[in-house]
């Protein structure tokens, strides 16, 4: 038998397209909304903002503030009224009331090799607190080799580092006409010095010694300290005045703090709008029930070289 086919039925729409087109229309009407970006009664709640760090060769300040966003501006507000307490061990060596004005300068100077804690008393907010510790200052001797065309070369000798630092850091400056200005550019072959901040530059290749350019400091991993020495480094500078090299030992908070902003600062220029897939990098932060950060860090200086 021949087989017969059934004429399929027709695709009413009418109704269900009315719906599409409506639904479509209220979407993109809703998209045209101005976006609300007042936080105020939608449970945004401000927190302390702590930033002290400890060292035995400045005395130390606390700073205090208060969160904000980002519809706030860049204005950061004092907070006003806290009190701040710092133990060395079980001692309290500090104990002041925060300065209206959001930085809190004391006359206390960190000893290296000790364990502190840092207590904060906020009116009508809480307690805050974190530790760290104060590592000894590193052994170094630093010495100017050679000029080669716009760079002045270096060599790290000899370098000795206590066994309570995460890493050493190195950062330089130019003293000119007795001003100082700090090195952006730092280059060096070896392979033993973190690439967090090296990126390949091939400029002027033969004067530099090498390719890579590491941007503000060098850091070497507490591991690597042995391996890395000779450190041998150029800087750009020419003949036109002198340098001046600071070897700093970072206890680990120290250490992961500057590492974090260092790569927030960079993704947050204007350079890091061109990549898609720029990192989203958010900054170290030890402070319990608040932000920021409490962290120790020791450092020799070269001399003028």
């Amino acid at each position: 038998m021949p087989r017969t086919c059934k004429k399929a039925p027709a695709f009413r729409a009418c109704g269900d397209t009315r719906t599409l087109c409506t639904a479509l229309c209220a979407l993109l009407l809703s998209a045209c909304v101005t976006v609300d970006y007042d936080f105020k009664g939608k449970g945004f709640r401000r927190r302390v903002v702590v930033n002290a760090l400890l060292t035995p060769q400045e005395t130390f300040t606390v700073r205090l503030h208060w969160s904000g966003t980002y519809a706030e501006g860049d204005n950061y507000t004092p907070v006003a009224d806290a009190e701040i307490r710092l133990f060395e061990g079980r001692t309290e060596v500090v104990r002041c009331p925060a300065s209206g004005g959001g930085i809190t300068e004391t006359t206390f100077i960190a000893v290296p090799g000790r364990r502190y804690r840092l207590e904060v008393s906020v009116p009508d907010y809480g307690e805050l607190w974190a530790e760290t510790s104060v590592p000894e200052a590193p052994v170094a001797t630093i010495s100017h080799v050679m000029y080669k065309g716009w760079y002045r070369h270096f060599d790290l000798a000899a370098l000795t580092v206590p066994a309570d630092a995460k890493a050493v850091w190195l950062r330089g400056y130019r003293i000119r006409e007795g001003e100082s200005e700090k090195l952006w550019g730092y280059y060096t072959a070896s392979a033993f010095v973190d690439q967090v901040n090296g990126s390949n530059d091939a400029y002027e290749a033969d004067e530099k010694g090498c390719t890579i350019d590491f941007e503000e400091f060098l850091r070497i991993p507490y591991e690597n300290c042995t391996a890395a020495v000779p450190l041998r480094f150029s800087v750009d500078g020419n003949t036109e005045g002198t340098h001046q090299f600071r070897v700093i030992t970072a206890s680990d908070t120290y250490d992961r703090y500057m590492r974090s902003r260092y790569k927030q600062t960079l993704n947050t220029e204007e350079g890091a709008g061109d990549n898609p897939f720029t990192e989203q990098i958010t900054v170290y932060s030890n402070v319990a029930n608040g932000l920021g950060v409490f962290a120790g860090y020791n450092y020799y200086t070269s001399p003028e070289l």
